[in-house]
């Protein structure tokens, strides 16, 4: 078996959205779109020099010998796919990979996969060896979001994202299959009140409400430190959460002493409490967001 070891960046895109389209327009129109949009990602990898290697369910896996031609590829797939009811989820990533048997292995797939995995529909993840192996020009496109830990490994890395994420690609706070997309029936029956200054949400089974700096958030909050979609208030399977999805973290209370930090993370919820995107509970210009979990 002829195998080849090769430095490259490899690249995964995700396109999620795909069951509420199914349920919306059906089984021919929505696989009609999806392939579109699957056409759309293996054209602009290869008309950026990028070899296409699969494409498994609603994902494609690519790689590139040159780490600029795959940021240019990125940043077109990610002004292509903003539009309509899909989004995509990707991961960039670079280091030595084995090719063999028309598919690539190695831990920096596996990483990619994970990077993938972790990004907000519409937004790129990208990992500290890809950024060093950018020229210093085009550095200058990415920011440093994160240090994050991922499974498997030891210790945390810092992680880059566009720019530009938040205002060209759109980035918004999807469903995740594990809390969104279960049909099973609830084994209790809760609700959810959020309180905002003003502003009152009540979240049921299989519901959610969103918060964030966005208009297009169900509760507003108004500050720069506060994502645009910085987190979900979701009730699924008789639980309730918390899906924190924000650069800048939550800081949460279910009591007078007790303040918990979460960033990217589900959280499960109870009883009553409050949260403050991205600054402590105490600070002076926290937004304090009030929380209550009725049973019935």
């Amino acid at each position: 078996m002829e195998q080849e070891r090769v430095l490259a960046a490899v690249l995964l895109v995700d396109v999620v959205g795909s069951t509420p389209l199914y349920e919306r327009i059906g089984d021919v129109g929505a696989l009609r779109q999806i392939s579109d949009y699957l056409d759309v990602i293996r054209e602009i990898t290869a008309r950026y020099g990028g070899d296409f290697i699969h494409s498994k369910g609603d994902d494609v896996l690519s790689m590139f010998t040159r780490p600029e031609a795959a940021l240019k590829a990125v940043c077109q797939i990610g002004s292509q796919l903003t539009r309509g009811a899909l989004k995509a989820r990707i991961g960039l990533h670079f280091g030595a990979v084995i090719r063999t048997r028309g598919d690539i292995f190695g831990d920096v797939v596996n990483v990619t996969a994970r990077l993938a995995g972790t990004a907000n529909p519409g937004e790129v993840l990208i990992s500290q060896a890809f950024f060093e192996a950018l020229i210093p020009d085009s550095r200058s496109t990415l920011r440093l979001l994160d240090s994050m830990a991922f499974k498997g490994k030891q210790e945390p890395f810092d992680v880059y994202t566009l720019r530009e994420d938040d205002a060209a690609l759109g980035m918004q706070l999807g469903r995740r299959s594990t809390v969104f997309d279960r049909v099973d029936s609830p084994t209790r029956h809760l609700s959810l009140i959020i309180k905002y200054e003003d502003q009152v949400r009540s979240c049921g089974s299989n519901e959610f409400v969103t918060i964030g700096r966005s208009p297009e958030c169900d509760i507003v909050v108004p500050r720069p430190w506060v994502s645009r979609h910085h987190a979900t208030f979701t009730i699924s399977n008789g639980r309730a959460r918390l899906a924190e999805r924000s650069s800048s973290g939550t800081f949460m209370s279910t009591g007078h002493d007790q303040e918990v930090f979460v960033r990217r993370e589900d959280v499960l919820l109870f009883g009553s409490g409050m949260i403050s995107p991205g600054l402590r509970l105490f600070h002076g210009e926290a937004q304090i967001l009030h929380y209550d979990i009725i049973s019935g």
